[in-house]
């Protein structure tokens, strides 16, 4: 394994290895992705998609979704949309949205989650299925 399964691909993921010089330098790497991981917050600006208000939609790659815990969605979409995230290992994250509109989000084709304008959700996915593990709130 060369990197931490639920830190994503980051380059910073690796692993130290045995006959490593400078093992603190690997060390501290994997200490502030594990904190940013449990911690961290990123900014999502939603937006419609081109030529079609229907289309606003938001994929997140694997080192925005499991380098973050919090995700505050922005921006000013007209309709609801999605927020697709990596299919991959399990994660519990939060969502607070901030857009005036719906954001489902989702792992694929399993079960997602509704998250209202203005309210805050502690989710998990498992690479398959979201689910809320608070009521909505």
């Amino acid at each position: 394994m060369t990197n931490l399964d639920n830190l994503g691909t980051h380059a910073d993921g690796a692993l130290i290895a045995q006959s490593q010089a400078q093992k603190e330098v690997t060390s501290n790497a994997l200490d502030n992705l594990l904190s940013n991981a449990t911690q961290a917050a990123l900014s999502v600006t939603i937006a419609d998609g081109i030529g079609s208000p229907t289309a606003a939609e938001r994929s997140l790659s694997n080192d925005e979704f499991f380098g973050n815990f919090l995700f505050s969605l922005t921006g000013t979409p007209s309709l609801a949309f999605d927020v697709i995230i990596p299919a991959s290992g399990g994660h519990c994250f939060a969502v607070v949205n901030q857009t005036g509109q719906t954001a489902t989000l989702r792992a694929g084709a399993g079960a997602s989650v509704a998250v209202a304008t203005a309210t805050a959700r502690l989710l998990h996915s498992d690479g398959t299925d979201v689910i809320a593990l608070a009521p909505a709130g």
